[in-house]
C-alpha cells in the first residue's frame, strides 16, 4: 500500500500570537457555554490568557521543527550553514603618557569615509582589555623617549561586509577614557559575512544532495557544485576540455579528458591550501578518468578614460564619486559578469549613465585592459580564459564638465 502524502503538501505555519489564541479560545468556549462572560481581571481571564501564552511558545517551536529537521540531516551529510561573521581589524593604541595605563573591553571607535560626496561611519568596538606598559623615558634623548603603545583587536559592531580599513588608517575614539590619544589600523582587516538565510542554505544543501547521485562530469556542474560547497569562493569559472597548466589561451587546442577550474575569493585570490581542497574534492567526486586543474583568476588591470557631461543643477564633487563608484561596482572582480570573455564598451557608457545628474557620456571614451585583443568595434576580448579586470581608478581619466 502506497503513502499518501497529500496532507503534507503546501504546509503553512500556524503563525498566531498569543492575541489570537486568547480570542479563539474564548469564542471556543462560547459554543459549549453561550452566557460565557469573561471579565478582565479575573480568575478566568487570568487562566485563558496564561494558556494562551503557553499555547504561542509551544506553536512557535512546532513551526520552528521543519527547517530544524533539515538542517540537522544537512549537518548529518557535512552541510552546515555559514554563520554571519563581524569584520575584525587590529589597531596599535598610543598611552596620553608614559605612565601607560589599563585600556578596559568595549571601547568605541569609529571608521569614517566619504561616499558620492556624504561622510559615511562604521563602529568597531575592542573585544578584550589590554594593560600599556608604563616606560621609563630617558632624559634628554634626541629624538625623545616614544610613548608607551599596545595592540587590540576591533570587531564590528553590526554582521556583514564593511569598508575595508587601510593600514595606517587612524580611527577615531568615541568613548571617553583618559588612557590613549589615538588608535591606528594594522594591515590585518579581515572582511565580515551577512552568512546564509534559509532559502541560500537549502539551495546549497539541495545541490550538495544533487552531487551525491551524480557524478561531478561537466563545467556547470562543476561551476555550481563549487559555489555552494566552499564558502569562500565567490567567483568559479570551468572550462570543458581545457588543460590550462598546458595554454589557457582562449584559442587553445581542445583537450579531451581535462576540465580546468578558475576561482576567486571574497576581494582576495585563493591561497594554496584552499585550492589543493577543492582540487581534491573535485577529484573525489569527478567522473573516472576526467582530470582537474585548479588555478587561479587572472586579474587584468585596466584603465578607462571618460569625458561626462553632467546637469547644471548636480554637486561637481559628488556626481564624479558616484561615477567612480558605479565603475568601481561594476568592473570589481567579484561582480563581474562571467557569461562573456570580453569587457564591452557599453558597460563603461552603462555603468557611467546610470548615475544621477549625468546626462550623457562622449563618443570618445576608450579603455584598455592587459591581456586583451581589441575586436576592432571598441570592445577588448580576453587573450586567456578564466580571467577578470581589476579596474585602476587612480590611473584612469574621468573628466566631468557641466552642460
Amino acid at each position: 500500500m502506497s503513502i499518501d502524502f497529500t496532507p503534507y503538501v503546501n504546509l503553512r505555519v500556524y503563525d498566531k500570537d498569543p492575541g489570537e489564541v486568547y480570542l479563539t479560545a474564548i469564542d471556543l468556549m462560547r459554543q459549549n457555554v453561550p452566557q460565557l462572560s469573561v471579565r478582565p481581571g479575573t480568575i478566568e481571564d487570568a487562566m485563558i490568557q496564561s494558556f494562551a501564552f503557553l499555547s504561542t511558545l509551544a506553536i512557535n517551536r512546532i513551526n520552528a521543527l521543519p527547517n530544524r529537521l533539515i538542517e540537522g540531516i544537512a549537518n548529518l551529510m557535512g552541510v552546515r550553514r555559514s554563520e554571519p561573521t563581524y569584520a575584525t581589524v587590529g589597531v596599535t593604541v598610543q598611552a596620553l603618557d608614559y605612565a601607560g595605563g589599563a585600556l578596559e573591553a568595549g571601547m568605541i571607535l569609529e571608521h569614517s569615509y566619504s561616499v558620492a560626496g556624504q561622510r559615511v561611519s562604521e563602529i568597531y568596538e575592542t573585544q578584550n582589555s589590554v594593560i600599556i606598559e608604563p616606560v621609563t623615558p630617558v632624559l634628554g634623548a634626541n629624538p625623545p623617549t616614544p610613548l608607551p603603545t599596545a595592540f587590540i583587536q576591533l570587531a564590528a559592531v553590526e554582521f556583514g561586509q564593511r569598508r575595508p580599513i587601510a593600514e595606517n588608517t587612524v580611527l577615531t575614539i568615541l568613548n571617553s577614557q583618559t588612557v590613549i590619544d589615538s588608535a591606528v589600523a594594522e594591515g590585518d582587516f579581515r572582511q565580515g559575512s551577512l552568512g546564509e538565510n534559509d532559502a541560500q542554505f537549502l539551495t546549497r544543501f539541495a545541490t550538495q544532495l544533487q552531487s551525491m547521485s551524480a557524478i561531478l562530469a561537466t563545467a556547470q556542474q562543476i561551476e555550481s557544485y563549487v559555489l555552494s560547497q566552499f564558502p569562500f569562493v565567490s567567483r568559479a569559472k570551468a572550462y570543458d576540455t581545457t588543460d590550462a597548466e598546458d595554454n589557457r589561451n582562449t584559442n587553445a587546442p581542445a583537450e579531451p579528458g581535462y576540465v580546468s577550474l578558475f576561482v576567486y575569493g571574497e576581494d582576495r585570490t585563493l591561497s594554496l591550501f584552499e585550492r589543493n581542497l577543492i582540487y581534491a574534492d573535485l577529484v573525489s567526486k569527478s567522473m573516472a578518468g576526467l582530470q582537474m586543474v585548479v588555478l587561479d583568476m587572472k586579474l587584468l588591470p585596466m584603465t578607462v578614460s571618460a569625458n561626462v557631461k553632467i546637469e547644471r543643477n548636480a554637486d561637481f564633487s559628488s556626481t564624479l564619486a558616484a561615477i567612480k563608484a558605479s565603475l568601481a561596482e561594476t568592473f570589481a572582480p567579484n561582480r563581474f559578469s562571467l557569461n562573456d570573455e570580453a569587457i564591452r564598451k557599453s558597460m563603461i557608457f552603462s555603468a557611467i549613465s546610470s548615475v544621477d545628474y549625468v546626462a550623457f557620456v562622449q563618443d570618445n571614451l576608450t579603455f584598455t585592459c592587459e591581456g586583451t585583443t581589441s575586436d576592432g568595434a571598441g570592445n577588448r576580448t580576453f587573450n586567456e580564459k578564466g580571467c577578470l579586470p581589476l579596474l585602476n581608478l587612480e590611473n584612469s581619466v574621468i573628466e566631468v564638465t557641466y552642460l
